[in-house]
């Protein structure tokens, strides 16, 4: 990776200062488990106090929650923070939400990383503009501050899978650390998994693409050249590293699960397997389930919070949506719509622009091969690499959704979330340094809308009390409440 300038360096510092800043701001304001919080933090207590229990999902979030709360054991004393109780035991919430933050804080970073390994075919300005521009979209990102900032699980198995990304595309630029580079990439997608299944889109994605790459290099790797990653790789080390190294980290992960339930590995799963095909699929399903073709248009947020306080009903929790109190306090599982929205039309622009890219390849594919790349601008091979690898993990992290027939939720997506932010800051890049005023200036509109809307909905990321009025002027979609 070569050295930031230090402009870039301070953006980068700002943009992990402010994310960071968002997920800690009165990280104990709701003094109560929200939403799923009431199952995941009772199971991580279940690992702190050696008690057996059974959760639907693999252990490696629960794991997480209950380091963090055993850490922040003693400086919840020291600082007299708020506590609760929760399955007879007085614990603080900030205890047990302050390792989701950290981990959420990282996220725009990493996120950013990725799009630095993905932008090798752009010059040093360029490929700079693309990373910040990544890191700063998943800033104002809405559906990740959420899980980022309450004890749930669904933001450990993004982070992995991310992690794994950055880790696989890293041997590019550096070749002597390969071996270690490749092993972190294998460890990182079956901690992803050991997380929650779900995981595995990010598995996924890179088997598809490196599939995709053989498939597409015949042997004479189009993809290397200046600035472009290198050549395919062999199936010996590609089984090794994304086959057993992931499976190997995801069964020593269930080791500490085993010994404390007795319970075999088969016997588990099969148990896992029963709970998945069971969940909300009873004559009453769960009021905020979303189909998985809803979710590039976000119809049906998930209300992970309400309470009204003042008026008759002070106290009462309110879901859906009624009105009755003076202040209204929602978090609501949802992304930032202008950016969502804009993300998913940059995916849809970029697949039909790739299908057009790859139409002419084929019919020229003897002069292309024979091209070199400029390494001053970012088209040719550096585009078809970049839509390339962002087409296939969006499509990793949807379609086979579309083959689960349980109750599914917008949060799902969170895999999505990455690849549609990521297409939209290629296009923005691209923009930016575009030569036609008209670009630049839809790019630097685009942006300040998508910041605008962030801070608009960023009370109901946060849980900030909101008056009826303004709570409802939130509410753009009717499927929202």
């Amino acid at each position: 990776m070569t050295k930031p300038s230090l402009p870039n360096a301070l953006w980068i510092g700002l943009l992990g200062l402010i994310s960071l800043g968002l997920r800690v701001w009165h990280l104990g304001r709701f003094n109560e488990l929200v939403f799923d919080e009431i199952y995941y933090v009772s199971f991580a207590l279940d690992y702190l106090n050696q008690t057996p229990s059974f959760d639907a999902h693999p252990p490696l979030g629960k794991y997480l929650i209950a380091l963090g709360s055993w850490l922040a054991s003693d400086p919840a004393n020291w600082l007299h923070w708020p506590r609760l109780v929760v399955d007879g035991q007085t614990l603080s919430p900030v205890s047990f939400r302050w390792m989701n933050s950290l981990f959420g804080a990282t996220l725009p970073l990493l996120v950013a990383a990725l799009a630095y390994q993905l932008g090798r075919g752009y010059e040093g300005d360029r490929r700079w503009r693309f990373c910040l521009l990544a890191g700063s979209l998943m800033v104002l990102e809405g559906l990740t501050l959420v899980e980022s900032r309450l004890a749930l699980i669904n933001l450990y198995w993004l982070w992995f899978g991310l992690l794994g990304q950055v880790c696989w595309l890293a041997p590019k630029e550096a070749k002597s650390w390969t071996v270690g580079w490749r092993l972190a990439a294998g460890v990182a997608l079956g901690a992803s998994v050991n997380v929650k299944w779900n995981g595995a889109g990010f598995w996924l994605g890179l088997v598809l693409w490196e599939l995709a790459a053989g498939r597409e290099n015949n042997g004479h790797s189009p993809r290397s050249g200046p600035g472009l990653p290198g050549k395919k790789l062999p199936w010996p080390p590609l089984l090794i590293y994304l086959g057993l190294v992931p499976i190997i980290t995801y069964g020593l992960l269930w080791l500490p699960h085993l010994r404390l339930t007795g319970e075999s590995f088969a016997t588990v799963h099969a148990n896992l397997w029963q709970a998945h095909q069971t969940i909300a699929a009873d004559d009453a399903p769960h009021p905020y389930c979303s189909a998985w073709y809803t979710w590039p248009l976000m119809l049906r947020p998930v209300a992970y919070f309400h309470k009204g306080v003042g008026g008759t009903d002070g106290g009462a929790m309110l879901a859906p949506y009624r009105a009755y109190g003076d202040t209204i306090f929602t978090i609501q599982s949802m992304g930032n719509p202008a950016l969502w929205w804009l993300s998913t039309a940059s995916v849809l622009g970029l697949g039909l622009s790739q299908i057009g890219r790859w139409r002419t390849r084929a019919s020229q594919s003897q002069s292309l091969s024979a091209q070199r790349p400029n390494p001053g601008h970012f088209h040719g091979e550096g585009r078809s690499f970049v839509a390339g690898f962002i087409l296939i993990n969006y499509l990793a992290n949807w379609l086979p959704w579309m083959l689960v027939s349980r109750c599914t939720f917008l949060y799902h997506a969170l895999g999505m979330v990455i690849f549609s932010a990521l297409a939209l800051a290629w296009l923005l890049a691209r923009w930016l340094d575009s030569r036609y005023r008209f670009h630049r200036l839809l790019a630097w509109m685009m942006l300040g809308i998508i910041a605008l809307s962030f801070w608009f909905w960023l009370p109901v990321f946060l849980g900030s009390p909101l008056s009826p009025e303004a709570l409802q002027r939130r509410w753009w979609l009717p499927s929202w409440i």
